[in-house]
């Protein structure tokens, strides 16, 4: 699962615990953490260790897993990591690990911070490259729109519209494009090319900004790709993003 709790979670934290617990993920990768209090609150009520990573900025990537991690690193470079993305290894089967990099990148639509994504995206497929031998996914809030994907501007924010229209209604999307031209997989577009797959704002969502991509080791053992929107009564409160999950079987 990779789930942005929005602003650490603050006054939705029974909310986003209930999401977390009817989906059950062996593995949640968390955007916007705000310290540890609430991250070893989710981890004591769901059975799940926790690890953060450290960063200049507020809020923070973090990781919460019901199976064993065997090494746990954060990446913060004062450029072009904006906030941090963390990498673990961790332990699926006896001695066999898979490897897992959470991220969240630089947020807005225009060109310029797309660029700054790009960069981004960049450094992160270079850490991954360590990876490149084992199953492997990179998830997050990707704060990009993948190509061929389509949003719905109607009910956008005022000056994200602006944003849009000043670029000649366009919108960019080479940073993405860097994880498919690597060799990953998005998991979502590749089970269901047909579907928008929109993970935010609840409870009308108009954009695909998280995303769960896997490498060619991982992609052979996908099974399923979705968005959660259950439980209905406390979802669309818990925060302003939708969880992506994947499930994958390596039996």
């Amino acid at each position: 699962m990779t789930y942005n709790i929005l602003d650490g979670g603050e006054n939705r934290e029974p909310q986003i615990l209930q999401v977390i617990q009817v989906a059950r993920p062996d593995v949640a990768i968390l955007q916007e953490v705000v310290g540890t209090e609430f991250l070893k609150s989710l981890s004591d009520s769901l059975g799940m260790s926790y690890y953060i990573g450290a960063g200049q900025q507020k809020r923070k990537v973090a990781i919460l897993s019901r199976l064993p991690v065997r090494t746990f690193r954060s990446y913060d470079p004062v450029f072009p990591i904006w906030r941090n993305f963390i990498h673990a290894e961790i332990e699926y089967e006896p001695n066999k690990i898979i490897g897992v990099i959470g991220v969240h990148q630089m947020a807005s639509l225009g060109i310029i911070f797309e660029l700054w994504r790009f960069l981004e995206a960049k450094y992160i497929l270079k850490q991954s490259r360590k990876l490149q031998h084992a199953p492997c996914l990179i998830a997050g809030d990707f704060n990009a729109i993948a190509p061929m994907d389509k949003i719905e501007t109607g009910n956008m924010p005022t000056w994200l519209k602006w944003v849009i229209y000043l670029q000649g209604n366009r919108v960019y999307r080479f940073s993405i494009q860097a994880f498919l031209y690597a060799g990953f997989t998005d998991c979502f577009r590749f089970l269901h090319p047909a579907q928008d797959g929109f993970t935010l704002p609840p409870p009308n969502p108009n954009t695909r900004l998280d995303y769960i991509f896997v490498n060619a080791k991982m992609k052979a053992h996908l099974r399923k790709c979705w968005v959660v929107r259950e439980p209905n009564h406390v979802i669309n409160q818990a925060s302003d993003h939708y969880p992506v999950m994947a499930e994958v079987s390596f039996t």
